[in-house]
């Protein structure tokens, strides 16, 4: 049986994690709109500690399971620690990515106010942190309501593309065209990064009710 104490490191780590990679994210897009290139190059930077949060969960889990030969409910909560480790590590990347897209377009005004893109990160980052919330505690309603809001990110990435699309037709500028197709870019990672929290509230879900959904 893994102890206590064993669950709650694996448990702490997680959230740590999820903390940290939250935080990167948010400071990726307070870059983009503010256009801070010493924020966007501290997210870049730190993108490796945020690596080391996987290494240390991996480590962790692949010595558990090796030395106690966990089964059952035990079993299914280190690899759903895992998986959710392994969905933090990629929300981290499009933090970075952002950030990087921060320094290509520092020196440029852009097209137009930036207001749905943050809006856009604002519900991604929020599906995030409550859907981490409803694993920790094991609230599979909660979760459920995260991955209901999939559909919403979804619509305002899309209504993001359409309105740079229209944008990208009428220019003919080519540092205006990289730009628009660059917070294309970032609209897609936010939308990745619900996609990401829907995939840990759908974890949540399977572990707690062993019902398998898919949003």
């Amino acid at each position: 049986m893994v102890s206590l104490n064993q669950l709650d490191q694996l448990m702490m780590e997680l959230e740590q994690m999820g903390g940290e990679v939250k935080k990167a994210v948010r400071c990726s897009i307070d870059a983009l709109v503010e256009k801070n290139s010493e924020i966007a190059l501290e997210i870049i930077n730190q993108d490796d500690l945020i690596d080391n949060h996987l290494i240390v969960i991996e480590d962790l889990i692949t010595r558990f399971i090796a030395a106690k030969n966990p089964q059952g409910k035990e079993l299914r909560s280190s690899l759903s620690v895992f998986k959710l480790a392994r969905d933090l590590e990629r929300v981290a990347d499009y933090g970075t990515n952002i950030a990087e897209i921060t320094l290509e377009l520092k020196n440029q005004e852009y097209i137009k106010p930036l207001i749905h893109i943050p809006q856009l990160a604002s519900l991604a980052l929020n599906m995030l942190d409550v859907a981490l919330r409803a694993f920790l505690d094991g609230n599979a309603d909660l979760a459920e309501a995260v991955c209901r809001k999939d559909e919403e990110a979804d619509n305002i990435c899309d209504s993001i593309y359409k309105e740079l699309t229209t944008n990208l037709t009428a220019q003919e500028d080519p540092n205006w065209v990289k730009q628009i197709i660059r917070l294309n870019m970032v609209a897609r990672y936010l939308e990745r990064i619900a996609d990401h929290a829907t995939n840990i509230g759908e974890e949540t879900i399977l572990l707690y009710t062993g019902k398998r959904v898919k949003y």
